[in-house]
């Protein structure tokens, strides 16, 4: 595993940096609820880091995941291929 690994800076204190990452998205989440103006029924929040989120929304809708066992590569195409409106949210933009 330490070849995989090798040349990337290593965390302080991993433990630490899941804890943060934990609590990021519940503020980020929360605030996110309160200033973000939707534009989809569905989206998806990925919490990047600490500092950084950003909000998918197909303009499609929710992604067909049962396509994905039924025909995989129409499922991937469909989903590389849909527009999506993209919110990118920093810890500025969040006012923490």
């Amino acid at each position: 595993m330490g070849e995989f690994y090798s040349g990337v800076p290593r965390h302080k204190s991993p433990t630490k940096r899941l804890i943060e990452q934990k609590h990021a998205a519940f503020r980020h989440k929360e605030k996110l609820s309160k200033v973000m103006h939707r534009t989809q029924e569905y989206n998806q929040t990925y919490i990047v880091d600490p500092k950084r989120s950003f909000v998918i929304e197909p303009k499609g809708g929710e992604i067909n995941y049962s396509l994905a066992f039924k025909d995989p590569l129409k499922f991937y195409d469909n989903v590389i291929k849909q527009d999506i409106v993209e919110h990118k949210i920093s810890q500025k933009r969040l006012g923490n």
